[in-house]
């Protein structure tokens, strides 16, 4: 098995005991030298693509997969329906992507925009054969994409499964307009954590069954596309207002005590301020549509001095039509005439030029006259909810 010259915080679980040391300062982290951009799957170019794919082939190779199965099912109950689910997920896949980085520094994680996809997600490019892989068949196998040939050994021997939970294909999930309302109705971190959790996370998970619908999920590559994605979404939040939001956290902890910053990550000695900064200590990544908003700058790296581009979006304007009482209660900043690019899903910078991995798909623009009658979401069924230990705080 390859090993790295470094340690990885999530990567080496083990038993800590309760004591809560009094952390040096989040502003005391360091500048990260060189910050690397996630971009939506559909943009990444064809080298781009191969070169992730072989990463994590190799990660598959040396184990890892079954590892961040095995941890992330360990810890479940910690790490879901409290403040621990943005900030835990955002260090798990973190990384993961320094794992793929010590096999090629090139790669970076891509994120999934699922709600680009939120009408028929079955349709969506990235269950094509080359790329995720598709559905399973009858025993719930895949037999295409990414980890076709993939036998997993955690929790027991077994191939990567699928089963989506409408037989063929997937229920309509939360689509851009839902993930704006949450992104600009949510006054605080426990209010978007459970906002996104509950909603277009769930969902995905329910859609795509088997592995994905289990505590040990990280062993279906699309987990940490999927997960990059709802990080993505916490990241822009944080970014619309960063002096007040980058180390903003409320709600519980999994002890439900209030949460805080110096929170211990689940099963490490890392204070949750140290992954809540982008571009600082360990955290040196940002998102394309970060940079795209924000004129190319990196993510939070300014906090005091960071503002966004304001440029029009004509996606938004039938939304701008609905009744006043109805717009600022869903959304607030349409409202106010406030909106800032990063907390509208609808905009053109989300996500950059989509394209198919084979560079001939292109994504319709998430608009009404596009996609017709939106559907209503999926609701999270009762087992989930008490899988995940949803809603604990609300």
């Amino acid at each position: 098995m390859k090993f790295f010259g470094y340690v990885f915080g999530l990567a080496l679980l083990s038993v800590q005991a309760n004591a809560m040391p009094t952390p040096a300062g989040a502003e005391s982290l360091a500048a990260c030298s060189d910050v690397v951009v996630r971009k939506e799957l559909r943009s990444l170019s064809t080298s781009e693509w191969s070169a992730y794919k072989a990463a994590a082939q190799a990660a598959y190779n040396d184990k890892w997969i079954d590892w961040f199965g095995f941890l992330h099912n360990r810890i479940a109950m910690t790490i879901h329906g409290n403040a621990m689910f943005l900030v835990y997920h955002r260090a798990l896949t973190r990384d993961y992507e320094k794992i793929l980085r010590g096999y090629d520094s090139s790669v970076v994680v891509p994120y999934w925009n699922a709600m680009v996809d939120y009408q028929h997600p079955e349709t969506s490019p990235l269950f094509s054969a080359d790329n995720m892989g598709g559905n399973g068949g009858s025993d719930g196998c895949v037999t295409d994409g990414i980890a076709s040939s993939w036998k997993l050994v955690y929790p027991d021997a077994h191939c990567l499964r699928r089963k989506y939970s409408a037989g063929s294909t997937m229920p309509a999930w939360h689509s851009p307009e839902f993930l704006t309302h949450v992104l600009q109705s949510s006054t605080t971190y426990a209010a978007l954590r459970a906002g996104i959790e509950n909603s277009i996370h769930g969902a995905v998970h329910l859609a795509l069954g088997g592995d994905m619908d289990t505590m040990f999920s990280p062993e279906d590559p699309i987990f940490w596309v999927h997960h990059a994605n709802i990080d993505r979404l916490y990241a822009q939040w944080q970014a619309v207002n960063p002096d007040e939001r980058t180390y903003m956290i409320d709600g519980v902890a999994p002890d439900n005590s209030p949460a805080d910053v110096n929170m211990m990550l689940t099963g490490t000695t890392k204070p949750a301020y140290t992954v809540m900064r982008l571009g600082y200590g360990d955290m040196c990544y940002t998102y394309d549509t970060i940079k795209a908003a924000n004129g190319n700058a990196d993510a939070l790296t300014k906090r005091n001095t960071r503002k966004c581009i304001k440029r029009p979006n004509p996606e938004t304007e039938a939304i701008k039509k609905l009744p006043p009482q109805v717009l600022q209660q869903f959304y607030p900043s349409f409202s106010n005439g406030t909106v800032n690019p990063l907390e509208n899903e609808m905009t053109s910078i989300t996500p950059s030029t989509p394209i198919g991995s084979n560079g001939t798909f292109t994504a319709p623009k998430p608009n009404e006259a596009l996609r017709g009658k939106m559907p209503v979401p999926m609701k999270l069924t009762e087992d989930w909810i008490k899988m995940q230990k949803a809603c604990v705080e609300e």
